[in-house]
C-alpha cells in the first residue's frame, strides 16, 4: 500500500507499505479513499515538536472497512467509515 510518511520537518515522503493484517482481535483494516493531515501533523512538519523516528501523517480518513478482527462488532466489511 502506499502510505505518507514524515522524516523530518518538511521531509515528506509518499512509500510503499507494507499491507495491513489483523493484528489484534479488535482491529479493523479499512481502504482509504480520503484523507488530510490536521493540526498535530503540522508541529512536527514546522520542526516545534520532534520526531524520534520516521512517522505516518494523514489519521483523518474516509474509507471502506476490508476486515475486521473475531471481536469487531459495530462495523462490518463493506461499510464506509469516518474516523
Amino acid at each position: 500500500m502506499k502510505g505518507t510518511v514524515m522524516y523530518a520537518p518538511g521531509d515528506v515522503r509518499f512509500e510503499d507499505l507494507p499491507d495491513p493484517i489483523i493484528q489484534k482481535p479488535t482491529d479493523a483494516i479499512i481502504r482509504i479513499v480520503a484523507t488530510c493531515v490536521s493540526g498535530p501533523d503540522w508541529w512536527p512538519y514546522r520542526g516545534i515538536s520532534s520526531l524520534t523516528r520516521p512517522t505516518p501523517m494523514g489519521h483523518e480518513y474516509c474509507g471502506v472497512v476490508e476486515e475486521v478482527g473475531s471481536e469487531v462488532k459495530l462495523v462490518k466489511p463493506g461499510q464506509f467509515v469516518i474516523g
